[in-house]
Parts: structure tokens; sequence; C-alpha cells
């Protein structure tokens, strides 16, 4: 799709019509890519909504690809100049964070066409996730006053963007809303204060890796289910490698030796298998998370045992990673039952964290958002676009640790913030444990 490869000399448009045609064409473009996807957009379907000829399309832009580059350059364009004007602005650090959470969302409201474009490429193409993440965080890096170049900036990336990402696509793309007041206020009081109601440092024991445990026993599976669970495996690991719309039923058939006719004796089709899928991976994970967070009996220390197993079990599913991000551009309704069967069971032990005083009183639903974003950004960081050894996960997890249960000082210069990873507890009067 997107490739390195020289590109074309684009066509400017040389007259007042011209002009209006190649408006009429991106506008077109804009819609098509939002309502149909990448995928299942065509020269011919863009064409047809800005009422001209397909000839009459190429003589403005060479492909179908040229004019998702140019929208995703629009995009990102807009972005990165926003978060610029932003951080070397002489705001204070609050009121830094206050203008971004308003201003990023509203730019992704204002501009959700392109923003719709840009998630699906940024899934389509790692090497254009990974330099969007790299210029965010030279951005942050970049400060005319900073001294700390050589600080890793990806806790503070995740623990900043993680919410920001999440949240704007849940009411933007998947509710088509505006994202709400209350959303937004709940998120900069997460940011400046964290989750913790005091200093808390976690248990080092959160950081640990839990000897394997089977998550089924196939011995009790009788024929019919352990040949749904074959195609289930096969469909995992193709759409995990190729991609959802690049797989056929044959090919999942043929990698897990069976028939056409058993594979439709339990799925009615390709999308059904996808929906299936997402299913599994909601109930496996949720018994993963379990079993990670119920060595403790603090919530604070349990929301950091349960990253490290969201991780590992990536780690080992990382194909399913990659479907269930695809299928929010295949069907919004399993992308979202996917993270609402997450979500309202979480919202139910955050209620309960704040009644025993461990957690700071924030909405339970826009919390586990805030919460599940910035896990997402982390998986997708550290297993998507990069392979990072189960070793390494501590030592990602202990900064973004202290930032997610303590926030950022509000006295703190922003040139100083993605220091934080590194400071330990003040003192043991004023942290527990």
């Amino acid at each position: 799709m997107i490739s390195n490869k020289e590109k074309p000399i684009r066509r400017i448009p040389k007259s007042e019509k011209g002009e209006k045609t190649w408006k009429s064409l991106f506008e077109s473009a804009q819609r098509i890519f939002l309502e149909k996807g990448y995928h299942k957009a065509s020269v011919l379907a863009i064409s047809k909504d800005a009422k001209v000829s397909p000839a009459t399309f190429y003589q403005y832009f060479s492909s179908k690809n040229e004019i998702f580059e140019i929208i995703l350059e629009t995009f990102q364009n807009e972005f990165f100049n926003l978060l610029s004007s932003i951080i070397h602005s002489e705001l204070t650090l609050e009121e830094k964070i206050k203008i971004l959470i308003n201003r990023v969302f509203d730019t992704f409201w204002n501009f959700r066409y392109e923003y719709k474009v840009f998630r699906e490429a940024e899934f389509i193409d790692k090497e254009l996730c990974l330099n969007f993440h790299l210029k965010i965080k030279a951005i942050l890096e970049n400060n005319p006053d900073s001294n700390s170049q050589s600080q890793d900036p990806d806790p503070f990336f995740w623990f900043l963007f993680g919410p920001l990402f999440y949240i704007a696509g849940y009411w933007i793309l998947w509710n088509d809303s505006k994202v709400p007041e209350g959303t937004r206020e709940t998120l900069l009081q997460f940011y400046l204060n964290g989750l913790s109601i005091r200093k808390f440092s976690v248990d080092e024991k959160v950081f640990s890796t839990l000897n394997a445990f089977r998550l089924d026993d196939e011995n009790i599976l009788n024929k019919g289910e352990q040949s749904k669970k074959r195609l289930l495996n096969s469909a995992e690991l193709l759409f995990g490698e190729k991609g959802y719309f690049e797989t056929t039923v044959h090919e999942i058939c043929q990698q897990s030796n069976l028939s056409a006719g058993a594979f439709y004796l339990y799925f009615p089709g390709k999308q059904n298998v996808l929906s299936e899928l997402i299913k599994k991976t909601s109930k496996e994970l949720r018994f993963v998370l379990k079993k990670y967070s119920e060595r403790f009996s603090d919530r604070r220390d349990m929301e950091i045992a349960s990253l490290k197993g969201f991780l590992e079990f990536f780690k080992k599913h990382s194909n399913m990673y990659g479907v269930v991000r695809e299928s929010e551009f295949i069907d919004n309704k399993i992308t979202l039952e996917y993270y609402d069967s997450l979500k309202k069971p979480y919202i139910k032990v955050l209620d309960h964290a704040k009644e025993k005083g461990q957690i700071r009183d924030y909405d339970s639903e826009t919390l586990s958002m805030i919460l599940m974003g910035i896990g997402h950004l982390l998986g997708q960081s550290l297993l998507i676009l990069s392979d990072k050894s189960s070793e390494k996960f501590e030592n990602y997890l202990k900064p973004l640790s202290h930032l997610m249960m303590n926030g950022v000082s509000k006295n703190t210069p922003w040139n100083l913030v993605h220091k934080l990873h590194g400071i330990e507890s003040e003192s043991n009067s004023t942290t527990e444990k």
C-alpha cells in the first residue's frame, strides 16, 4: 500500500474548475474511505460519489493509494503542528495538558474523515505507525530548554497518548460523537494526580511472570468442538499474517485440514469466524488477567500485574492483537462488543477499589477507558511495532507504573516531565509500601 519507492509527481490543478474537481474528488475519497475502509474503497466508488468519470479521477490522481496518502499527510501535518504549538508554548504543565486534551479531541472530531483513514493506515503500514510515534516522541523531547535528551520518553508517551487515542477512537469513530466534557475533565485529573489516592509504589511481585497454565483442555473437547477450534486457530494465524481481507475461507480450510463443508457447518461466513475469534480472545484474556491480578488484594498492584498479564498473553497470541485491531475497520459492532466485554467487569472492580479508598474517585467508565488505552498503546509499541522479550517488560512497566499511580506534578516544567519515570518515591512517610 504505502511504499518507500519514489512517488509520482502529483498533479496540481491549473484552473478554478480543476481546483473544484480536485477538491470534490478529495472530499469524496474521505467519505468513501470513512464508510468502506481502504480495502473496499475503489476509484469507481470515489468517482461516482464526486459525479465524475474514473478517467477524470486519473487526471488528478495516479491511484487510490495516492489520494489515500494525501489524506494521511493532511491529518499528520495538522496533528504535528498542533502538538508542537502546545509543547513549545510558555504555558504551565497543567495548562498544556488541558489544552492538549481539548485540542486533540476537537481536531480529531473536525478531521474525523482523515482520522479514520489514518487509523486504518497505521494498522496496514507498521512503518507509518512507528514513524508517527517517533515523531510525537521527538516533539516531546525537543524542547528548547530540555536537558534530558538521553531519557527514554516511552513511558510518558504511553501514559499521555494511550488514553487520548483510545478515547478518541471510542467516542469519535465507534460512536460518532464528540468526546464528552466530563470525560475530558476526568482525563485531565488522572494525568495530574494519577490513580492512587496517595503516593504509592507497587509491589515488586507485580512484574513477575506466572508459570504456564492451560486455558482449556483439548482432551475434554468432543470431535466437533476440536474441529471448530482448528478452524479458529487457522483463521487466527492467517488473519494475523495476511489480514482479514486477504484471507479466504478456502485457505482457512486448507490450513486446518478440513473441508469447506466442515467450515460452513460451524460458520455462515468469514465475518462470523472473526466475531467468534474476538469473543474467544476476550474470554481468554480475561482469564489471564484474573490469574495475574488475583495474587494481590490492592487494586493498584492488580492494575500493573494485569498489564504484565496483558503483555504476556498477547506475546503468545500476537496474531490476535492484530485481528482485534483490524476488526475496527470491518465491523464496529464486533470491536465495541470486545471492549465492552472487558470494560463492564472492569468498572465493577474499580468501583470496589474506590469504596476501599485505594484509588481516586474518578468516573469508573472513563477510568476504565483511560487504563485500557494505556495498555493498548503499550502493547502496540512492545509487541507489534517491535518485538520486545518478556524479560524486558519490567523495565518498561516500572516507570509507567509510577506515572499511572501518581500522575505528574502540577508544578513540574514540561521539559522535565519525561524524566518522571526515573523518579522514586519521595520518602517512606509520604509513599505507601
